[in-house]
């Protein structure tokens, strides 16, 4: 049964990946991957998975390989990402760059497609840890210099911050009685960073669903969560339009220096973000959504109840 779930989840991932293909894939050349294929002996499907993501360009010279080419393949095997374990998800990716480095040229390509489809932030194949785990490995390569790495080095360092379980990055705000305060000094068991720009419809429609999240607005009301709302784009009178219609009880801030954006304290390349921190300001979900927050707290508290109490 396990092997059947699994199995069938490939398949549903396979085909998304391929949809998001049909989506955004330009429509110019059509070509055809050169897809490897797994041992027979290999029967378990993680293993079968693994291999997959350690060989998927076994056949592939970047050297000579089209734009086109190079560009089905990563979003082909993006669809498998997710049916691998973090350690697998490194060395697949590992595998990757060391055939590409074979080819400056190639291992460009592959980096700014992988900029687009893993990074892009309106791309339904976007995959932050696969995305920072190429950069990490690119950037070791020697097939680039240092003009190369340039770009990459910046946005890794943007991706190495606010990490879940790394200590979320302290800043200043303004208050609505115009007093200053810091991140640092608000004190609750758990915290919601909602960063938004003032004007923005996804950032509106990001509220609505914060509002209308039962255990997170319960959890507010009893003492256990602080929505904190960061006004990070628009001037005070689009943020006081904004926070006229929101719940009084968020902590409404504004970031009048800019410094959270000019000096990329958190990864703001698209509002709204949510960030979830714990009481010592530690990340416990980065640029996620007010229904995995949602979930993420049901776990949480469904763990807590499992546990039997101390005698």
């Amino acid at each position: 049964m396990r092997r059947l779930f699994v199995l069938l989840t490939f398949i549903i991932l396979f085909s998304q990946a391929l949809m998001a293909q049909e989506q955004t894939a330009p429509a110019a050349e059509k070509v055809t991957f050169p897809m490897v294929t797994v041992p027979d002996e290999i029967t378990d499907p993680q293993a079968r998975a693994k291999y997959l993501g350690e060989h998927f360009w076994d056949n592939v010279d970047f050297a000579t390989a089209s734009e086109a080419l190079v560009e089905q393949g990563l979003i082909d095997m993006a669809s498998i990402f997710p049916l691998l374990n973090s350690e697998t998800l490194i060395s697949s990716i590992t595998a990757l760059v060391k055939k590409a480095e074979t080819s400056k040229e190639g291992l460009l390509m592959m980096l700014s497609l992988a900029d687009k489809y893993l990074y892009g932030t309106a791309s339904p194949l976007y995959n932050e840890a696969a995305y920072r785990g190429l950069l990490q490995s690119a950037l070791i390569s020697k097939a680039l210099n240092k003009a190369d790495k340039e770009p990459y080095q910046k946005q890794l360092v943007i991706l190495e911050m606010n990490n879940e379980g790394s200590a979320a990055v302290d800043f200043d705000m303004q208050l609505v009685d115009g007093s200053k305060a810091k991140l640092s000094d608000i004190e609750a068991p758990v915290s919601i960073l909602f960063f938004y720009a003032a004007d923005n419809l996804d950032c509106k429609l990001q509220r609505f669903r914060l509002t209308q999240a039962r255990l997170v607005n319960y959890l507010q009301r009893a003492g256990g969560i602080k929505i904190v709302a960061v006004c990070v784009e628009g001037d005070k009178a689009a943020w006081e339009k904004f926070r006229a219609v929101s719940p009084k009880e968020w902590l409404h801030v504004f970031d009048a220096s800019g410094k959270i954006k000019s000096e990329n304290l958190y990864d703001l390349r698209t509002l709204p973000r949510l960030y979830l921190l714990d009481e010592q300001k530690t990340v416990l979900l980065k640029n996620t959504k007010a229904d995995d927050i949602e979930q993420y707290l049901v776990q949480i508290i469904q763990a807590s109840d499992s546990v039997p109490a101390a005698e």
